[in-house]
Formats: C-alpha cells, structure tokens, sequence
C-alpha cells in the first residue's frame, strides 16, 4: 500500500510568494503549539498534564496534514487517518461550526491503540469549510480487562477497552451527553476521563480561532495557496534530500523477543530501495500477526517510516503531508507490521522503536555517518488499586525512559525514550502526591551503554513501592533477552528486567509482558529499562572521553579497562599502561582489515 498522496497544490501556489507561505507555515505551527500548550495545562490527569502524553494537529479540508505539535512521533498514527474517515462516515454537508467528533479506533483512523482518544473539529470561515484541528490524549485507562487499558497480553482488540467509531462529541457547541456517559461509565476512572475530555475540546476551540485568524489575516484564497505551497515545499525538500541518497536496495532485519503471550523470537523485515528522488520501504518478510498485542496498524509502520525519513534525510522538513508524498510503502496485511482486526494492537509503540532500529540499520548500509546505534526502548508498568488516603480507585499509567544508541560523533543520550515515543517520566513529587506509591530509588545503571568509540545512553532503575489496597500490577517490556545492536565494532546494549522485591528473600524475576498481577502492599517493584548500543570499535574511543565516564560513575574502572582498554591510575589515565593494553586488539584488528 502506497503511503497518502494529497493532490498537488503547484498551481494554487503560484499565486502566492515565498515569504508569504513562510509566514503561513509558523502561523500554522504556532497555533499547533498554543493548542499544545492548551491541552497541557488544562488536562486533568497526570499521564497527560504531568507526563504530556499528548499531540495535536491541523489539517487542511481534504485532510491533509498542515502542522503537527508532537510529543510522541507515533502520535501521528492516531491524527493521520482521522480526517478522512471522519469525512467517510459524515458527509461535509452535515459538519457544524462547534462540531467535535471522539474515536479511538485503531482499524478506522483517529486511533492506533484504544487509550488514544482523538477528538477533531471542523473549522469555518465565512461560512465555508476550511480545513480541521485535532488532538489526542493518552487516557489512562478506557476499560478492557487490564486496568490502564494497556497490556502486550491480550490477544483480541476486544479485550483491549472500550472501542469508539467516529462520533459526535459536541453537537453545534453542545456537549453530546450519552456519547460522555458511555466513555465514562466504561472507565475505571471516570472522573479523569471527563476532564481529560473537557480539555481536549477546549483544546481545539483555541486551534479553530487560530485557524480563522489566519484565514481573516490573508483571505482565503491566500491562506490556501499559502498552505498548498507548504505542502509543495517540503515534497520538494524531501525529494532533494533522497537524491542524495546513494541508489540501492538496503535491508535489514530485527526481532522482537516476545510476542505479548509467549517467549519467542517475531521478525521484523524492510528492504528499503532508493531510486533518484523517489523512495520505496518493503516489509515483506515480516511475521503474521503476534498472539499478543504488539500488532503495528498500518498508520504506526507509516509513522515509523515517516519518522526515520525525516531523521535521515532532513530533521528540518516541515512536519507536514507534503513530505509524506515521496514516500510509498508496501506491508503485507494481517501481519505484524500491518494489522488486522480483530487483533490486539495495545502494545504497538513498543514494535515500533524495535522497527525504529531496524530502519536505521538498513539506512547504516546507505549513509553510516547519519544513524544512531540500537536503542533501549521504554518498559511500561501500570499500578492499580484502591487508594487508602481517598477510598478511591485509581490507575498510574508510567513509561520508564531506556536509554538512545550512539551516533557516529556522540555518545547516546542516557535516560530517554527512543523513535516513535515521547512523553515524561513522572516527575516523583508528583508521582507520589497523586497515587499511593513511593519510589525509594531512580537512578542510571553503570557499565549498562554498549561500549564504542561513541557510547551508548545509560539504561535506568526504578524502585516503586505499592501501598494500595487489592492493588493490581501489569508490565510490558522488549530487549529483555535480545539488547539492542551496535554498529561498526560498538557493543551491543544491556537488556532489560522487572523484579518483585529486589534484595529480599522474596525476590523473584516477573516476565516481560503481564497483567493484573496481584501484590501486597508494602511491596517492591524495579525496573530496569534496556540500554543504547555503542557506534565504532570501543578501542578507538578517546581515553579523556573514558576518563570522564569514570569521573561521572557512568563507567567503572574495571569496564574502562575491559571494555575501552583504557588504565586508569591515580585519577588520570596511565597512557603508556593504554596503550600497552590496547595495542595487541589494534593490531589484530588491522590483519583484518
């Protein structure tokens, strides 16, 4: 399937000067921020007011992409089809202004897991159809048999949570209140669910008198070959970007190494082929769908295409449609990385960040100086219970940070989350004022980054301790047996685990993907999230560079000298002891070459 080709705005365009479709395109980009902005501090949760688990976007009246504000890269895969089956189901004709429509569903756009509600209205001017503004929220929990609606181990979208089509949220500016009442009545945590609503509705009433302004700034005829020029700009910039690619095909594969239900290796498979200006990504060769939730729908491969394009080819390519016109995909449906229903997709974002590196190895074979090593992707754990303090219900919805691979000139960065995700820890102070939990440690892992010339990031542990009444745990997590691949000589990363009650006589190892677990309170859980790879032969790395990790105990002494054959002796680095030690890999490493 080819990837969303929106018509061509080259003769509208012509009609309007460069400087004024440069304005247009920050007037655009501005409003998404403020909508941003917006979502954030009126949000009610803390997975979207605190962690920021949230995006938002504004569309042309075809549905194109204009301006996207995104935490989360795979964010795009819940705004991208929602326009269009918005219009599907509900003929133009029929849209309002005060119109705002709820989904979530992954398998007819406005959604690629169910705890994304995307809310979208239309915009008027003078009358007249203009274009749509949309946001979506990560809610914390939208029903299903886990609670936080997120789980790798389930093996249908029906066990996921409430399932929403397009539907209409405000009617003509009135709340429609049986559509708020099904979503709260089917949420374990109503309360947080129709405040995180009221938010994103306000939300896109800023976006709309944004949009309007800009309409009455330029008029109309402008205003739209401003944003068709847009468009056209950034196809153009990126059809650039690929000519300088070097022809070919480059493939690549990677591995899952759980599929949500069972211990077993699910293949993820690209042959990217570059041709002139135009470029092509094949994921034939990929598994059929996983007994689990860690199914891609087809708009989350999109993202991870269009993410790894963008980071490839040009960073600074305006987020728009535009760039989506050069590129074509083709998935095999009703497989991993192209979905069908009825399988479970909750766990998708965390195929995509093995994807991620899989995309940027078959690019390594292209353009080796412009990737990044194998990444540490985030481990999810999801507490429950009652609260003691309040007798209320309550979900804590956390993404732990892994930890990003090198680049061929920089370490990785510690701590972070990777490819298509985004979003915050939470921060403890809060974590610990909203739910009754406390974290008695949070720190980076030494020695975890795989060694290189150029490190990779320090994964992180976390200690939690539950004080919940009938409290109930569920993780999910990837790279807990297969870390994540260096390039050029690096060393890969260091997997990741979860532990209940770590250094006890309790202590007992938990797999890598389950749910509703119950434990005690006063009980412990850790987690330790996978680490990046290194770029390079870790004997080529600097020793000042090694010298610093000792200092800042990202490196012990020990693994200086293991793994970077670098001396360390009286706080300084014993140079003639370094080179001693790494001469004979050196020199074995030249009869190779």
């Amino acid at each position: 399937m080819a990837g969303a080709r929106p018509a061509s705005g080259a003769a509208a365009a012509a009609a309007v000067d460069r400087i004024t479709t440069e304005i247009i395109g920050h007037r655009l980009r501005a409003a998404s921020d403020e909508m941003m902005a917006t979502l954030v501090k009126t949000a009610y949760s803390p997975n979207i007011k605190e962690r920021r688990d949230c995006s938002v976007g504004i569309f042309d009246r075809a549905g194109n992409l204009l301006a996207l504000t995104a935490i989360s890269p795979g964010h795009l895969s819940s705004l991208m089809g929602m326009v269009d089956n918005l219009i599907r189901r509900y003929p133009l004709s029929s849209l309002r202004p005060g119109d705002a429509f709820l989904t979530n569903d992954p398998y007819v756009g406005g959604g690629s897991h169910l705890p994304d509600y995307t809310v979208t209205s239309p915009v008027f001017f003078e009358g007249a159809l203009i274009g749509f503004v949309a946001n979506i929220a990560h809610h914390s929990d939208v029903g299903g048999r886990v609670a936080g609606s997120e789980s790798a181990d389930c093996t249908s979208i029906f066990q996921e949570g409430l399932r929403v089509p397009p539907v209409r949220l405000m009617d003509g500016g009135r709340l429609r209140k049986d559509i708020l009442d099904i979503v709260l009545l089917n949420s374990r945590t109503p309360g947080e669910r129709e405040g995180d609503l009221n938010a994103q509705v306000a939300t896109n009433a800023i976006g709309v008198r944004r949009m309007a302004d800009m309409y009455r700034r330029f008029g109309r005829a402008r205003a739209e070959a401003g944003t068709a020029a847009f468009l056209d700009y950034a196809e153009t910039r990126t059809r650039a970007g690929i000519a300088a690619l070097p022809d070919g095909v480059f493939e690549n594969e990677g591995f899952l190494d759980n599929d949500g239900i069972e211990s077993r290796l699910v293949r993820l498979k690209v042959a990217i082929r570059v041709s002139g200006e135009s470029i092509r990504f094949d994921f034939t060769g990929s598994d059929g769908l996983t007994a689990g939730g860690r199914n891609m729908p087809l708009l989350m491969t999109l993202c991870c295409v269009y993410y790894a394009v963008k980071a490839i080819v040009d960073p600074d390519i305006p987020p728009n449609a535009g760039y989506f016109r050069a590129i074509e995909v083709t998935a095999p449906r009703a497989s991993v990385v192209n979905a069908a229903p009825p399988a479970a997709v909750g766990d998708r974002s965390a195929t995509a960040n093995i994807m991620g590196d899989v995309l940027m190895g078959a690019f390594a074979k292209a353009v080796p100086g412009r990737v990044m090593a194998g990444c540490g992707p985030l481990h999810g754990l999801i507490f429950s219970g009652v609260d003691p303090r309040s007798g209320r219900y309550f979900v804590d919805y956390e993404t732990y940070a892994g930890a990003s691979g090198a680049l061929a000139d920089a370490d990785g960065k510690d701590a972070v989350r990777v490819h298509t995700s985004g979003s915050a820890n939470l921060p403890v102070e809060s974590l610990e004022q909203e739910f009754p939990l406390t974290v008695g440690r949070y720190e980076l892992v030494p020695d975890s980054g795989g060694p290189g010339a150029f490190r990779g990031g320090l994964s992180t542990r976390r200690d939690i301790t539950i004080w919940a009444e009938a409290a109930r745990l569920a993780g999910r997590g990837l790279r807990q047996r297969i870390a994540a691949p260096g390039l050029f000589g690096g060393g890969d990363g260091r997997t990741g685990r979860f532990l209940l009650d770590p250094g006890t006589n309790r202590e007992r190892a938990l797999p890598s993907s389950f749910s509703e677990l119950p434990i005690p309170a006063g009980a412990t859980v850790r987690v330790e999230t996978p680490s990046g790879a290194g770029y390079g032969e870790p004997f080529a790395r600097d020793p000042g560079l090694v010298h610093a990790d000792v200092v800042s105990a990202k490196v012990s002494p020990e693994a200086a000298a293991r793994d970077y054959g670098v001396v360390l002796a009286g706080g300084a680095v014993d140079e003639a002891r370094t080179r001693a030690r790494r001469g004979p890999r050196r020199r074995a490493r030249d009869r190779t070459t």
